[in-house]
């Protein structure tokens, strides 16, 4: 009985002390809930700061909120900056007490003309979309870096209707489908000059809840999977591009007048469609991607990364991007996953200082309550993870935020297999294909970076890399590797 005790007692140990080892991401980052007002919804549409850093901050019920943000999250004295919008969910902070903001309606210009902390002026800059009142078509923007701004304008759904009295012309045609456009500009991207002009850019978008200008000038959305979305693609934007969702196109200057893009058939739709650079596995880790945001300079290890936030998850999604035969692709794994963060992930900033990333969240309905504001800082520890994931001519190198201790990787540590998605009329779709790969070899080629040989590489899948159970990579330092599993999207071969 005693060695029996024994025995059992050094077991728990041992249980204990392997789960003590293994890394948690709330080890690395300080995840905060932010106190709003009690008399306000809590529903975050659109988050930005002033350059003095003055927090904004749009609830989807018509208020923008402002404040100073405090030490502590109970710190925050929150004013009424504005009112009276139609679901606001996007915005851009021009100077202090002046803001720009997409509502469902218009592109509206915001001040404080008198400096008394309240905006007195209210003026419309652009009304070019039309207005179906459906509730799925909801408006994002960022600013275009001359002045103007790009907007993401969202497709209208089949669970909610079309208004008897419509604004703006309509269309029979793009009526039809689950998601639809049956007003003008809907699943589009358009840009706002700065001289007030709007042009249609890019089309074929179902639900791009966000959309951002990175610091060399590119535009980025994600879209979430639905009906031609068989995962959640983030999607590299370019001028007069089509992305894949057909309901757009009837409203293409260039589209033949009666003719029903639902009709075509989908080889048609995916020589015409431009491919997502990043496909981002839905269970595993983002089911509805909205708001994606650079890293700045100074915050972690994944400076210049561009992180998106998950609709319908806790979590947030890392992406890392590089440029193969002209065009992006790459991989993706957690930045944070974490039941201390919200669900219901709809937009993001970072605080001036780059200290904070403050986090809005509202899940509009779709699944249980998750509204409201959160900030993450990092803690003094980095975390031990793949920084990136590169495609090389025989598979991959991963390079890491530390060096490797040296023999702590072997081949056998990695489990590696692919598939596909098939976007079509369905509501998402099941990985298609799926298949083990042969990792031939496997080298250190820096200290901190590992090179992985794949049998076979093909285009058009998505390799998923896995550590193999009971496998722990570690630092020279010895902390374990905090993500276990990073997918990279293969769209085409080095040449």
């Amino acid at each position: 009985m005693k060695t029996t005790l024994n025995y059992l007692t050094g077991l728990v140990t041992l249980v204990s002390s392997v789960c003590l080892a293994a890394p948690a991401f709330e080890d690395y980052y300080q995840i905060e809930r932010i106190d709003l007002p009690q008399d306000v919804p809590p529903e975050v549409g659109a988050v930005q700061f002033d350059s003095e850093g003055k927090l904004y901050v749009a609830l989807r019920r018509g208020d923008i909120i402002t404040a100073v943000p405090g030490e502590q999250p109970d710190q925050f004295q929150w004013k009424l900056f504005a009112t009276g919008f139609h679901n606001p969910c996007g915005m851009e902070v021009v100077a202090p007490g002046h803001i720009v903001v997409s509502q469902m309606p218009e592109l509206t210009d915001v001040k404080d003309t008198d400096g008394d902390g309240v905006a007195d002026s209210y003026r419309s800059l652009t009304s070019e979309w039309g207005v179906s009142g459906n509730y799925h078509e909801t408006n994002e923007i960022c600013p275009d870096g001359e002045g103007g701004y790009y907007i993401a304008v969202g497709t209208a759904s089949h669970n909610g209707p079309t208004f008897e009295y419509l604004r703006g012309d309509y269309s029979k045609i793009g009526r039809r489908g689950r998601n639809f456009s049956s007003v003008k500009w809907k699943g589009w991207v358009l840009h706002y000059k700065k001289d007030g002009s709007v042009e249609p850019f890019a089309k074929g978008f179902r639900m791009h809840n966000g959309i951002m200008r990175d610091k060399d000038g590119n535009i980025w959305c994600g879209d979430n999977q639905g009906d031609w979305r068989a995962t959640t693609p983030i999607y590299h934007v370019e001028k007069d591009h089509f992305y894949g969702h057909p309901s757009s196109l009837v409203w293409d200057p260039k589209w033949p007048e009666g003719k029903d893009p639902l009709k075509m058939s989908l080889k048609e739709i995916n020589e015409m469609r431009t491919r997502a650079a990043v496909l981002v596995p839905y269970k595993e880790f983002n089911r509805s991607a909205s708001e994606p945001i650079q890293i700045p300079e100074g915050y972690g290890p994944f400076a210049g990364q561009i992180l998106v936030l998950d609709n319908n998850g806790q979590r947030i999604t890392r992406l890392m991007l590089e440029k193969v035969d002209g065009k992006f692709q790459g991989a993706c794994t957690h930045f944070i996953d974490s039941k201390q963060l919200l669900s219901g992930g709809n937009r993001a900033v970072f605080s001036p200082d780059g200290k904070y990333l403050y986090t809005g969240h509202t899940v509009r309905g779709w699944s249980r309550p998750a509204e409201g504001l959160m900030r993450i800082s990092l803690k003094e520890k980095i975390p031990f993870d793949v920084k990136m994931m590169r495609l090389t001519k025989e598979g991959f190198e991963l390079e890491f935020t530390q060096d490797l201790k040296a023999d702590t990787a072997a081949l056998a540590d990695f489990k590696v297999h692919s598939y596909r998605y098939e976007p079509k009329w369905s509501y998402g779709g099941p990985k298609m294909g799926q298949r083990k790969e042969a990792a031939v070899s496997m080298k250190m080629t820096a200290g901190n970076k590992l090179k992985l040989d794949i049998s076979g590489l093909e285009p058009g899948r998505v390799y998923q890399l896995d550590l193999a159970e009971g496998a722990d990579l570690e630092s020279q330092s010895g902390q374990k590797l905090l993500n276990r599993s990073f997918c990279y999207t293969l769209n085409s071969l080095i040449p």
